[in-house]
């Protein structure tokens, strides 16, 4: 069963592999098939000195603002680099529907703007209406006057520039690397980027997978029934994936005798698979929490590491049977593919679709693992520089690519996995495309 860890402070440290792990709680040790950390590291906010700038989600001082009529405009910054997720929309369209109600004149800024599900949608609508006004910008820049005791705001789309002066500033910057949790990540040894997201900050991701199999991260986009069936989920995965007899995958083997134990693998591996054998006075790879990437065999100064291709290839015969697998990014592959499914008559009886946030969340085993049941298995992705997600289409290629040069080495028909970069408005050159795919 998953251990859920709330109190991350009381984790000391963790090895293992999923379906394994051993987890050291002050002088004990427990063992895990998996970890979830529910705990959010501390939210970090701009340091623009003075003012009456809070956070987005300090309810006592978004009502002292609300029941006052002298602070106007009121700002609203959704300072995220990607998509702001669903929460901090939902939120800061509550909060500007607030202040209008007040007749505050309101100034909801963002990067990206996420309207679609949690009701944020009906929400935008009646915020608009309401008038609040919107602005896109690629840079901001706040700072706080004191000889007109307000701050200066300067945003700029890129071509026109805005300039704002108010009292009162309400921002969410997301997730950042707060103290706590940085140690945590350290602690986990997960990878994290230069603001310390364990995700990149991608929501779709919520639950987020980590760069360590088996360990994941529940941000507060996850309500109680998400929880729940996150976890059934992260069973199900183990159950799958790890039980003796389950899947098998391409993998880092290391070669004992030129092992020169330095630790360059264990450094630079991304998944926290390599660990010191103290023993043996080698390293050795957690098989349950490599992902195959080849990062510890390309540094490898004795070239004693090697990636075992075969026990990814399993049978694939029982899953050659015309049908199709079909992935599709919902930005541009799922709008496309629907308007032409009713035209493709009995080939469309064929195709199996699923709707993703993006691409790029289709990973390698999603692919490989729907082989074993589907003659074909495509992407869909978006076109270049049309990802909203940024490069989600070209991680969606490099895996297709990757499986596909993984079958041509083992003799297998390497055209059995493909991917397609479409649009929602290129119904017909994605039809002529696919059809040319499954002769």
């Amino acid at each position: 069963m998953p251990v859920v860890f709330e109190n991350v402070a009381a984790v000391k440290s963790l090895r293992g592999e999923c379906g394994d792990f051993i987890i050291k709680v002050g002088a004990d040790e427990i063992h895990a098939a998996a970890v979830i950390v529910t705990e959010p590291p501390e939210k970090p906010v701009r340091d623009i000195g003075g003012g009456m700038h809070r956070s987005l989600f300090d309810g006592g001082a978004m009502k002292e603002i609300a029941e006052s009529r002298t602070v106007n405009p009121v700002v609203i910054v959704l300072d995220y680099f990607n998509e702001s997720p669903p929460s901090s929309t939902v939120k800061a369209l509550e909060e500007a529907i607030a202040f209008a109600s007040k007749k505050l004149n309101v100034a909801l800024l963002f990067k990206f703007l996420r309207t679609a599900g949690m009701k944020s949608e009906e929400l935008y609508s009646k915020t608009r209406n309401m008038g609040v006004t919107f602005i896109k910008y690629e840079s901001i820049d706040i700072s706080y006057e004191t000889d007109i005791n307000a701050f200066k705001i300067n945003v700029s789309d890129g071509i026109n520039d805005v300039l704002l002066n108010t009292e009162y500033i309400a921002t969410d910057s997301g997730y950042g690397g707060g103290g706590r949790f940085a140690q945590l990540v350290k602690k986990l040894r997960l990878k994290a980027d230069d603001a310390g997201y364990v995700n990149d900050d991608r929501f779709f991701t919520s639950p987020a997978k980590t760069s360590r199999r088996g360990i994941y991260f529940l941000n507060r986009d996850v309500c109680a029934d998400r929880l729940n069936e996150a976890v059934c989920g992260f069973i199900s995965e183990i159950v799958y994936g790890f039980k003796d007899g389950g899947q098998k995958r391409n993998h880092a083997v290391v070669d004992g005798e030129k092992c020169a134990f330095c630790y360059t693998c264990y450094r630079v591996c991304p998944h926290a698979a390599m660990e010191p054998d103290e023993a043996d006075r080698v390293m050795k790879n957690n098989i349950g929490a490599c992902e195959g990437c080849g990062t510890c065999a390309s540094v490898c100064p004795g070239n004693a590491i090697t990636m075992d291709m075969e026990e990814i290839l399993w049978d694939f015969a029982s899953g050659d049977d015309g049908r199709v697998k079909v992935f599709c990014c919902e930005n541009s592959g799922d709008t496309a593919l629907r308007n032409i499914l009713p035209g493709l008559g009995e080939t469309a009886a064929l195709i199996d679709h699923e709707t993703v946030p993006c691409g790029g969340r289709v990973g390698f085993e999603q692919l490989s693992g729907a082989l074993k049941h589907y003659g074909k298995v495509m992407i869909l992705a978006c076109m270049d520089g049309a990802c909203r997600h940024f490069d989600g289409n070209a991680r969606a290629c490099r895996q297709s690519e990757r499986l596909s040069e993984m079958l041509e080495n083992a003799g297998i028909d390497s055209r059995r996995v493909c991917h397609i970069k479409t649009s929602h408005a290129m119904a017909e050159v994605l039809k002529d495309d696919i059809l040319e795919e499954m002769l």
